[in-house]
């Protein structure tokens, strides 16, 4: 019963990473050819930085192949070690499948993992809540080329022209509407993300709760408290988003209250800017 509980948290991490890994990758469109040409055109003409001397520069430029080649970003490198550090806690975690209810030292094991896990999914949604990413720019700059294209029609325009001020302005509009709308898409993108790394977080919080106490529990409190766990998600889900930043104070709070989580979340958040790139260690 407890390993069912383990391997639910372990697999809300791995969901909450891939969101995660989604709100900050920046979401290519496809372009109208004479759209992209024009792009093109515009940036070798006019931006400085371009080196005509790289071949490879100018090439990435012309095809716009931004991935060929591309190395991992610091995040990507961290999201990576995080999902790598969890697959190694599931190994703990399946351990439990083969112990009998009295065997309580294996599932003390567990709880180092656990709450290290727990802690890092809180500090990735403050990020996000902090800072949050903007997945949806490359589509921003599109409507921005098109509003710029709009304002030297307009400009430009006279009597003979063939389309109107009105026109233009209703066009103006369309796009306005637009970018509203990327907005609110991007919002949303982050919501959901937040939200599984919340669920994540409340999961394994009441996880090494379960943990601490397991010993001291009979089989009945056990199999309540599993229910009550695997019951997390349905109070907060990713259609609830008015009460997504209340949620995360309290997680938060809640999570502050209990001494040794307490202390994961000071060390934790003092090694945040630095890069684990050896073998992942369950916080050590």
């Amino acid at each position: 019963m407890l390993r069912i509980t383990t391997e639910r948290f372990h697999d809300q991490v791995v969901e909450a990473i891939t969101s995660v890994k989604d709100v900050y990758t920046l979401r290519n469109v496809p372009l109208d050819p004479k759209l992209s040409r024009e792009l093109i055109t515009q940036q070798l003409l006019t931006d400085p930085s371009v080196n005509f001397r790289d071949i490879i520069e100018i090439n990435k430029i012309i095809t716009q192949d931004n991935e060929t080649n591309k190395q991992p970003s610091n995040l990507d490198r961290e999201l990576d070690a995080l999902t790598a550090e969890y697959d190694t806690a599931l190994e703990v975690f399946q351990n439990l499948e083969n112990i009998d209810y009295g065997s309580s030292r294996i599932v003390a094991q567990s709880a180092q993992p656990a709450r290290c896990l727990t802690v890092k999914m809180l500090l990735l949604a403050k990020q996000i809540q902090e800072r949050p990413p903007q997945p949806n720019n490359s589509q921003r700059v599109l409507i921005s080329v098109r509003l710029q294209q709009l304002r030297r029609l307009y400009n430009i325009r006279n009597s003979s022209s063939s389309t109107s001020a009105e026109e233009i302005k209703r066009q103006v509009a369309e796009q306005i509407d637009e970018w509203l709308r990327v907005n609110a898409d991007e919002k949303a993108a982050l919501d959901e993300t937040m939200t599984k790394l919340l669920i994540a977080a409340d999961t394994g919080r009441q996880l090494s709760k379960l943990i601490d106490d397991y010993s001291n529990l009979s089989f009945d409190v056990i199999a309540t408290r599993v229910t009550q766990i695997m019951g997390i998600t349905s109070n907060l889900t990713g259609k609830n988003y008015s009460s997504l930043r209340t949620r995360m104070r309290t997680v938060e709070r809640v999570i502050n209250e209990d001494r040794t989580l307490r202390e994961f979340v000071s060390d934790l958040s003092l090694r945040r800017t630095q890069l684990q790139t050896s073998k992942p260690q369950l916080c050590q």
